[in-house]
């Protein structure tokens, strides 16, 4: 019996590449995603969120939020002056990543629908659907890390990738977003540049391509750019990063502080604000408290940063240990004692640009509302919000594909997420997931592609 003939659409499909298969197949990742921005309409706002927003109704941008990721905002919204629209925006590049993902398993090894069915599974999770639609940096900045992420497993699935230029220009571009997009994203960028740069150092031309995108980039925005859009670049000061690092030497230490330092506290905020607002979880209450004048560090920040010096230098162990109370939730998944531990905020805070939740689709909002009831239990945290299950379950993935010889060409990839929850660890002021959402989704990522590597052949391949 002869077989059936193929429709037009049914050859196109079957001669489309199993790599371009995957990638079509990964596109339906945006149902899930799609049904959170119809649910949840325009999105998850915070009041750094509607702080941000303010800028973009008004033109006067700032870098106390990246001022790239404000002007973004800014060119989002010609069409459509909505927060959604930027949500929506985020939605999309979401997808595009993830069906990126999906080409990336196949390449290494999975049938192109197994591949989709994972990013789908990915995509599928209420913290990623929630936490794509909030009104964040950290939303772009986690798409920009998974996108250089995805071209990293690129040299996993073809070596021979390293001799062209092509996905180093890519790689390169992607890794100016990470520094562009978050005020701390240099740290990861510097990490894993340089090594990227041992592994170039035989491939002349793509080692042009890549740092000629990377510098390119950063340079374009911070010298042609935000000198068009005129940004206040006054407005952010790192050395507040590390408040709380004096502070907990200050709380636990106090006889390590000279009679001049105390008084210099003292300046800032009173001496019994330092020692009640202090919470090695959530340097927020010191840093928002009324009584706390951060403006006096942002005047004059030599003083200050030679004070963190001078405590992580003569008090490393007590740092050591702030560091580790306020970053262990990226590796613990229970939650310690009486600490909060920070999502996207159900309520979209009263403001005056009018902007407030109107879903779009009450069924759809019905569906996701049960989801977030379910994971948002405190009791619960352990298993949905917290990343510690997903880092351990790619570290135990992992370890299995290095054990069984199959983990050949992860090592850059695991560098990233190892740059980048370092990067964290180092920085992070309070237990947020939307910190940790790079680490989490790329862990999840990885967890599929040491699946395809060591699952069973008749499951993930072809």
């Amino acid at each position: 019996m002869p077989a059936p003939r193929l429709g037009p659409a049914a050859r196109r499909w079957e001669a489309l590449k199993p790599e371009d298969r995957g990638f079509a197949w990964g596109l339906v990742a945006a149902l899930p995603l799609m049904v959170w921005w119809l649910g949840w309409f325009p999105g998850f706002l915070s009041s750094d969120s509607i702080d941000q927003w303010g800028q973009v109704i008004r033109f006067d941008i700032s870098n106390q939020h990246p001022a790239f990721h404000t002007w973004l905002m800014w060119l989002a919204t010609r069409v459509w002056t909505n927060p959604g629209a930027v949500t929506l925006l985020q939605v999309l590049a979401m997808t595009v990543v993830l069906a990126i993902v999906a080409r990336r398993l196949v390449q290494l090894g999975a049938h192109p629908w197994v591949a989709g069915l994972m990013v789908f599974v990915v995509a599928s999770l209420p913290m990623v659907g929630a936490t794509t639609i909030a009104l964040w940096k950290d939303v772009p900045f986690t798409i920009a890390m998974v996108w250089a992420f995805t071209e990293l497993l690129g040299y996993a699935a073809h070596p021979d990738r390293w001799s062209r230029i092509a996905p180093a220009v890519r790689l390169g571009v992607a890794l100016s977003l990470v520094w562009l997009f978050r005020h701390n994203g240099f740290i990861t960028v510097v990490i894993i540049g340089s090594l990227l740069l041992g592994h170039l150092r035989r491939e002349r031309r793509a080692l042009v391509g890549f740092v000629a995108s990377l510098v390119g980039s950063i340079a374009a925005v911070n010298l042609i750019l935000y000198p068009l859009i005129d940004v206040d670049r006054t407005s952010i000061q790192p050395a507040t990063v590390f408040v709380s690092d004096v502070a907990a030497s200050f709380v636990h230490e106090p006889t390590n502080f000279t009679v001049d330092e105390v008084g210099y506290l003292a300046s800032i905020a009173p001496l019994d604000v330092w020692r009640s607002q202090y919470d090695c979880h959530d340097s927020t209450p010191l840093l928002f408290s009324p009584d706390f004048n951060r403006g006096a560090i942002i005047a004059e920040p030599a003083e200050f940063r030679d004070l963190v010096i001078a405590t992580y230098l003569r008090d490393p162990d007590t740092v050591l240990g702030h560091r580790w109370c306020a970053a262990s939730y990226l590796v613990v998944p229970w939650q310690s004692g009486s600490a909060y531990f920070h999502r996207p905020p159900f309520e979209i805070p009263p403001n005056e640009y009018g902007v407030s939740r109107r879903p779009v689709s009450d069924r759809a909002n019905a569906a996701t509302f049960a989801m977030w009831r379910w994971v948002d239990v405190p009791g619960r945290l352990w298993l949905t919000w917290r990343p510690g299950l997903v880092v351990w379950g790619a570290a135990i993935a992992l370890s299995v594909a290095v054990k069984r010889g199959r983990a050949r060409g992860l090592a850059l990839p695991v560098a990233l997420i190892v740059a980048q929850t370092a990067n964290v660890a180092l920085t992070t002021p309070a237990q947020e997931f939307r910190f940790a959402f790079p680490t989490y989704v790329m862990s999840l990522v990885l967890i599929g592609v040491t699946i395809v590597r060591v699952g069973p052949t008749d499951v993930v391949r072809e």
